[in-house]
């Protein structure tokens, strides 16, 4: 796929889940902040909603992604400071939110 076809789906799957945010809020469910899609080994679709209000928190973007890429890549954080956050993410958000 070329960078002008990625960024046609980019912005389908962005209008896609305005749309799907849309439906939790007129339907009176909680509304979630971001989600994680994923598909498995046997092709099966799963989807993670995340409702924590990030923007409430003194997490960075970057330290969502260490802590993101720790959850869904398995990705360790090496370097000391990223370690410390990672720490402080879990006795903050035990139930691993993200």
């Amino acid at each position: 796929m070329d960078q002008q076809e990625f960024k046609k789906c980019k912005r389908k799957l962005f209008e896609l889940s305005n749309q799907l945010r849309s439906r939790f809020e007129n339907n009176h469910q909680e509304l979630w902040y971001s989600f994680t899609m994923s598909v498995d080994s046997n092709r099966k679709l799963n989807i993670h909603y995340d409702y924590t209000n990030w923007f409430d928190t003194k997490y960075s973007f970057s330290d969502q992604m260490i802590i993101w890429k720790r959850k869904y890549l398995g990705e360790e954080a090496s370097e000391e400071k990223d370690i410390a956050l990672v720490a402080k993410y879990d006795s903050e958000f035990p139930n691993d939110p993200i």
